[in-house]
């Protein structure tokens, strides 16, 4: 018998999640990122989820609407990094995450979507929803003490 699938929800990330998604990324300031969920005008934009599965947090991510970027075009949203624990890796948590932006937020109908991986990382969920290389991302670090972030 089939191992039933668990129940997950994906839901705006609030203040009290802000411990808890540190955990998944294991560096960072609690307070500031707690700061930043409590007045989204520090980060225009952007919206931070979590997605849970039987009531605990497995993964976050973060979306950023980018609006028509040229004219004619679609609207666009970038997707940042989804952060998994690593216990439900391969656990179809990042297909749940795609199916539930292209239901839920129109993407691949209405909006374009732009998705960020680490540097030499193609997530398999990219290919089976069909996203396509066709960007490449740099990034201008930030200097702190004698340490680019």
């Amino acid at each position: 018998m089939a191992e039933a699938k668990p129940s997950r929800t994906i839901r705006e990330a609030t203040v009290a999640d802000a411990r808890a998604i540190r955990e998944l990324y294991g560096f960072g300031d609690v307070e500031e990122f707690a700061a930043r969920l409590a007045d989204p005008p520090t980060a225009p934009g952007t919206t931070h989820y979590v997605a849970e599965s039987d009531g605990e947090m497995v993964a976050a991510f973060a979306l950023t609407a980018l609006g028509r970027l040229r004219p004619g075009g679609r609207d666009r949203l970038m997707l940042h990094e989804i952060k998994l624990r690593p216990s439900v890796r391969g656990a179809g948590v990042a297909e749940d995450i795609l199916a539930w932006l292209e239901t839920g937020r129109a993407v691949g109908t209405e909006r374009e979507l732009l998705a960020l991986a680490p540097l030499g990382q193609r997530p398999a969920a990219f290919d089976q929803f069909g996203l396509s290389e066709s960007h490449q991302a740099f990034k201008w670090a930030v200097v702190e003490g004698d340490r680019r972030t």
